[in-house]
């Protein structure tokens, strides 16, 4: 009964403000962040988010109402604020290490899918620490969203360039999808076979794949670059032998694709269609 919720409330908030000084501030507390936590209950972020920025600036850094704060910004599709917000709540270590680092990735992801030009995504960029910078995720989705959006390859490139060596780490802690990921975004930021330092590109790329020979990401890379320098051959070979190994679909569809195209380009009409076909069965 909302209604008679609201009542209750606000007899309990000119209770508050009426009452003993010495319990004043604490019952006025108390029943503005209940009828915050309420209209959340309620789903009306908005009014929650308008509740909380209306408190006294003591109230406002409190665990309890900067909890509230994230939840009703995240609720609201603001994903800047309730970034702010759990890096403050992070600094005052509200979370275990492994769950801020969690929380802060998956908001920073969420605030990029809302950044629908370059310069906001580059904005962005430069706001993130040098950690977050260097995280392998945040990376890869950075430099896609802005080559989505319009943005330089060159500085796509940029992005990428600090975490290359972790990739190619056999040590190396990243989930299959991270990887598969980075390998998509330097792919994508590639693509540009003239860039002054794409054939630099070219040698890293397939001194990777020569030093990881059975890895089919590195066999995909590798081939979709030799393909661009018109390297028929190799191409031809490096993606031959990934379409066997590669799990991510986009890879996998990717790679029968430009195979495709390679026996369209050797007059080839039927191992064409064969490839087509089978890019067009990757689920």
């Amino acid at each position: 009964d909302r209604d008679l919720r609201q009542r209750h409330g606000q007899s309990a908030l000119e209770a508050a403000r009426s009452g003993p000084s010495a319990e004043r501030q604490t019952l006025t507390e108390g029943a503005q962040l209940r009828a915050a936590r309420w209209l959340l209950d309620d789903r009306d972020a908005a009014g929650s988010l308008e509740l909380l920025h209306s408190l006294p600036p003591a109230t406002a850094r409190r665990m309890v109402a900067m909890r509230l704060q994230l939840k009703a910004a995240r609720l609201a599709g603001q994903p800047a604020q309730a970034l702010d917000t759990a890096l403050l709540l992070a600094k005052h270590r509200a979370f275990t290490p492994a769950t801020a680092n969690s929380l802060v990735r998956s908001l920073i992801l969420e605030w990029l899918s809302h950044t629908h030009d370059a310069d906001g995504v580059q904005r962005l960029w430069l706001g993130l620490s040098a950690v977050q910078r260097e995280m392998p995720d945040l990376a890869a989705e950075a430099a896609l969203r802005l080559l989505a959006v319009g943005g330089s390859a060159v500085m796509a490139r940029q992005w990428l360039q600090p975490v290359w060596g972790a990739l190619q780490s056999l040590s190396s802690s990243w989930t299959p999808d991270q990887l598969a990921r980075m390998v998509q975004a330097l792919d994508a930021a590639l693509a540009d076979a003239q860039s002054s330092d794409a054939r630099q590109w070219l040698a890293r790329v397939e001194a990777a794949q020569l030093a990881q020979p059975q890895d089919a990401r590195w066999q995909y890379l590798a081939g979709m670059l030799c393909l661009r320098h018109q390297l028929w051959g190799k191409a031809q070979g490096l993606l031959s032998q990934a379409v066997k190994g590669l799990q991510a679909p986009v890879l996998q569809r990717s790679a029968w694709c430009a195979l495709a195209e390679l026996a369209e380009q050797r007059q080839e009409p039927a191992a064409a269609t064969a490839a087509w076909k089978q890019a067009a069965l990757v689920a």
